[in-house]
């Protein structure tokens, strides 16, 4: 009888087979950086995660750059224990200690579930969107005391959690279909790159769309290791009430499959769910790396960041990312030994804790919250950054003209066509259009917070269902997702060049034309679609605001910080754009005007808005 090798065992050798296989004498450093980043999980509160930001400050040292570990406390949901069952179909056990040395993978958790018992009947609602739930209850199915089974898609996970306890359930199973990432899309792994039927996505439900980051301190930073808080953290009934209030997990598509067959059969299965999380205060770790410019500190920087924890091991999500920017943090370091320095600061960040709900960054940002709003030039972020060779970007408008700058001097990762004796460049592989970032990442606070200009960018192009599980390691990145380690190396290049070029340009970085013009096309599209809404004074306004900064484009510098909302959106204080905004209901989407659709009184509101556009550079 064969024996299955443990997922980590099994990642280990295949990773060895493939490092003796591989073809190239001499492969790319960011493969062997990949390696040994990946040698254990990194989920935040837990010792891997601290292994990995010693190791990161180390290889940042090594480069040249400045390294600090800031360690701050914050409130963190890790598993101790879990089962899930339901009769005569399956049952699956799972134990996790986060202060085991190595530390284990990570079972399927959905961190702030809610420790407890829940038992109901199963009941499919589809992606566990409103419009699912409605249309259940306009069919006459009973919600109350059930657990809800929804697949992945469509929202963010946290609001499907939330919208089942609004409806009433007991609980709350998450899964994928088979379809989209497992094994009917082709072989799994370690046969391919498809998910495992026994894996699933885990994931953070808080609820990102009120405030990210720790939820005891919302809107103010956690306090340093060692340190009093600025402000008391939130405690008791005021806390409760920002967490999830339902047990709920993730579920492999298999024992999904069981479910549905049931209910399609004309059966309603029970299931139970029994949930023991802890909750409790841990440590975070991130790293900030610094290149220096000859006038010192003190002025303006541009900052680079990528999140170091993962689920697991995390080679794509996001080692890819942190291997990326160390070797921008080694080509920039390079050129520093050599005598070149950047006319402003260069930052790197490797945030901990944005798994579990962007966690380092928003702390780290809400902490430095003077310097940030005064002196940040932008924020250029890469999560899960590379996963093939074709490029895609999102980004503030006002960011595009000197993002295609660098992109033309990048060298073409794919064949493209190009004009005889044009040596073809990363540009011509890219529609030259940045969309407008949501959330569900590192740039959030950056942007929706503080109005920091932003780009968020990767390589993407080569499929596969590691997102969140186990088998998203160095063996499924060698393998599959960049096999010759050329996505990491372009990735690499254009972090160095990106933050070169910033740091030369200073705040002409942001070109406040581009910008206006880019969200004055952008709500004409809009009022298009929606003639409704007469967002015509609000197109005045803009236009008004182009015409001031075609006269004077200096003055359009911190502009998006000048459009902030000092009191913050509706019910959502801690975001501040009311431009776009994360979807209340969607969560990582950006949607327009949030302070207008969906709520009354829009013509109203469409002037308010007008009058605070035109008020911007006064």
């Amino acid at each position: 009888m064969l024996i299955p090798l443990p997922p980590a065992l099994l990642a280990l050798a295949l990773a060895l087979v493939s490092a003796s296989a591989q073809a190239p004498s001499d492969p790319p450093p960011s493969r062997a950086l990949s390696m040994e980043l990946c040698r254990e999980p990194r989920l935040a509160g837990t010792r891997g995660s601290q292994r990995a930001a010693e190791w990161v400050a180390a290889k940042l040292e090594a480069a040249g750059w400045q390294a600090q570990i800031e360690s701050r406390n914050v409130l963190l949901s890790l598993p101790r224990s879990s089962r899930v069952t339901s009769p005569g179909l399956f049952e699956r056990r799972a134990r996790f200690d986060p202060d085991a040395v190595p530390t284990g993978d990570v079972p399927l958790v959905l961190a702030w579930a809610k420790s407890g018992t829940a038992t109901g009947e199963i009941v499919d609602v589809g992606r566990g969107l409103r419009a699912d739930f409605e249309a259940l209850v306009a069919a006459g199915v009973e919600l109350d005391g059930t657990i809800a089974l929804a697949s992945y898609g469509g929202a963010y996970r946290g609001v499907k959690v939330a919208m089942a306890t609004e409806f009433g359930c007991a609980g709350a199973l998450l899964y994928s279909p088979s379809t989209e990432d497992g094994p009917a899309k082709g072989p799994t792994w370690p046969a391919g790159p498809w998910k495992p039927a026994y894996d699933a996505q885990r994931g953070s439900i808080l609820p990102l769309t009120t405030a990210p980051g720790d939820p005891s301190t919302p809107g103010w930073p956690s306090p340093l290791i060692g340190q009093a808080p600025e402000r008391a953290p939130l405690t008791g009934a005021a806390l409760a009430a920002r967490l999830p209030t339902i047990p709920a997990l993730p579920l492999g598509s298999a024992d999904a499959q069981l479910l549905l067959s049931a209910l399609a059969a004309g059966r309603t299965p029970r299931v139970t769910l029994e949930l023991d999380m802890r909750v409790e205060r841990r440590a975070i770790h991130n790293v900030i790396g610094t290149l220096l410019p000859t006038t010192g500190p003190g002025g303006d920087f541009v900052m680079a960041g990528t999140h170091r924890d993962a689920w697991v091991r995390g080679a794509q999500d996001s080692g890819s990312g942190v291997v990326s920017l160390l070797r921008a943090a080694q080509r920039l370091g390079a050129r520093y030994q050599d005598g070149w320095r950047p006319e402003h600061e260069l930052r790197l960040a490797f945030w901990d804790g944005e798994e579990t709900g962007l966690f380092g960054s928003t702390e780290w940002a809400e902490a430095h919250a003077g310097e940030v709003q005064a002196h940040c030039l932008a924020y250029l972020n890469g999560d899960a950054c590379v996963s093939g060779l074709n490029f895609h970007a999102s980004g503030t408008p006002g960011l595009l003209g000197i993002l295609s700058d660098v992109l033309a001097k990048q060298p073409a990762l794919h064949p493209v066509q190009t004009e005889a004796g044009h040596e073809p460049s990363i540009l011509d592989q890219w529609k030259p259009r940045l969309g407008l970032p949501g959330s569900g990442s590192d740039y959030t606070v950056f942007l929706h917070h503080f109005g920091i200009p932003i780009l968020d960018f990767g390589f993407g192009g080569n499929p596969g269902g590691g997102y969140h599980t186990a088998v998203d390691d160095f063996g499924l990145m060698d393998r599959y997702l960049d096999p010759t380690w050329q996505g990491h190396e372009a990735a690499g290049r254009l972090f160095a060049d990106l933050l070169a070029e910033f740091a030369t340009r200073g705040r002409a970085s942001f070109d406040a034309r581009e910008a206006v013009a880019e969200l004055k096309r952008t709500f004409e599209t809009l009022n298009a679609d929606q003639p409704e809404l007469d967002l015509a004074p609000l197109l005045d306004a803009l236009g008004e605001l182009g015409s001031q900064v075609d006269k004077d484009p200096a003055a359009g510098a911190h502009l998006y910080a000048r459009l902030a909302l000092e009191s913050g959106l509706p019910d959502r204080p801690w975001y501040t754009n009311a431009l776009w905004a994360p979807g209340a209901e969607t969560g990582y989407a950006a949607v327009l005007l949030p302070t207008i659709l969906g709520h009354e009184n829009q013509a109203e509101r469409i002037a308010e808005l007008a009058s605070h556009v035109r008020a911007a550079l006064k």
